[in-house]
């Protein structure tokens, strides 16, 4: 089930305090409507009623797909988790992120019924090409996939907007059979499945 606590937030221009309801744990099957927040980067934005100053209020929650049997624990940098007091689920696939879009990327790849690890080694092929022809830091994001196609967004740093890159369910199968040769298994507790596990794994499969 989804639940929620309100807590007292003192807006940082105004100085004036107003009630914020936290989401701690989110049921996709039971509020979908908070999916879609998610989805649509919303759902932790905050505004202060007095003076309309806005920010993007990340806090640690526990997203739920009972579904398609996956939890996303949202842990912000600096936040305190309560991951280590959740019964730990065989059954399902669990990862930890660390901020609102990782939440939203992990929902779509699962969504998709795709591997997060194999996606992440797309991403690492891409954007070391990318690197080539570009300066500036590079932060890939996985979009959607439709038939044969994967399309990612690609933030660089220094650009307002992203840029899209599309590639070939091949690459991502050439992927998966990385991770088979690797024999790369899921951790028991919340993974953190992300850029530098995708090297990590790439330096193994190049010293085979």
């Amino acid at each position: 089930m989804s639940t929620a606590i309100t807590k007292d937030i003192v807006c940082p221009t105004c100085g004036k305090t107003q009630k914020l309801e936290l989401y701690t744990s989110i049921n996709a099957e039971e509020n979908p409507d908070l999916r879609r927040d998610i989805l649509r980067e919303s759902v932790f934005d905050w505004e202060c009623r007095h003076c309309g100053y806005t920010a993007q209020m990340a806090y640690p929650t526990i997203y739920h797909d009972p579904a398609r049997g996956f939890m996303i624990c949202l842990r912000p940098s600096g936040a305190v988790s309560k991951v280590e007091t959740i019964p730990a689920v065989k059954d399902l696939i669990k990862r930890s992120v660390k901020n609102p879009q990782e939440l939203k990327e992990k929902i779509l790849i699962f969504e998709a019924g795709l591997d997060d690890a194999a996606v992440e080694l797309v991403k690492n092929a891409i954007v070391t090409v990318l690197r080539k022809k570009v300066e500036g830091n590079i932060h890939a994001y996985f979009c959607s996939v439709d038939g044969e196609v994967i399309k990612f967004a690609l933030f660089i740093k220094g650009r307002q907007d992203p840029i899209y890159q599309t590639t070939q369910m091949a690459v991502y199968r050439q992927s998966q059979e990385v991770l088979r040769t690797l024999d790369y298994r899921d951790e028991d507790d919340f993974a953190v499945v992300n850029s530098k596990l995708a090297q990590r794994l790439l330096d193994q499969y190049k010293s085979i």
